[in-house]
């Protein structure tokens, strides 16, 4: 009987004196969070039109380009909202004048697949060429580009 106190008594005293301990602490995370803006390429779209000398562009045709900004990001478009545009020919030596109004449709947390939850900035550009402009050779090569310029 002696032996079995004996040793239940050193199993007790050997757990305690050689059990593990485990203590904790919390280590705080800080995130500082950039603005941040893309536009979607595969979402820009051309204005394309045909001119006719005699009538001009009656109704304006729209390109556009999609911007995603993540959620919150203040945006100023520093490109004017209307302007000249000047369209030259790739084959020829000549050009077509057209105007321009560029608008814009935000709508905060629009943004779906990749860009989830982005803010969502929809530009669109409707372009126009006044009729008169016999001087613009006969092509199929006219073209120009805008700048849509974003600061944030």
């Amino acid at each position: 009987m002696k032996k079995i106190a004996l040793t239940v008594a050193l199993a007790a005293l050997c757990s305690t004196a050689f059990a593990a301990g485990s203590v904790s602490t919390p280590i705080t995370v800080n995130a500082t969070v950039l603005s941040s803006c893309t536009f979607d390429t595969s979402a820009t779209g051309a204005a394309s039109f045909t001119y006719d000398a005699l009538a001009g562009t009656t109704v304006p045709v729209s390109g556009g380009a999609t911007l995603y900004c993540n959620s919150g990001t203040a945006i100023t478009t520093t490109t004017a909202a209307t302007g000249a545009l000047i369209l030259k020919s790739a084959s020829k030596t000549g050009t077509l004048n057209a105007t321009y109004t560029l608008s814009k449709v935000d709508a905060a947390g629009a943004g779906t697949g990749t860009y989830a939850g982005a803010d969502k900035h929809t530009y669109t550009l409707a372009a126009t060429a006044a009729s008169g402009q016999w001087g613009a050779p006969t092509a199929a090569d006219y073209t120009t580009t805008l700048d849509v310029n974003v600061t944030f």
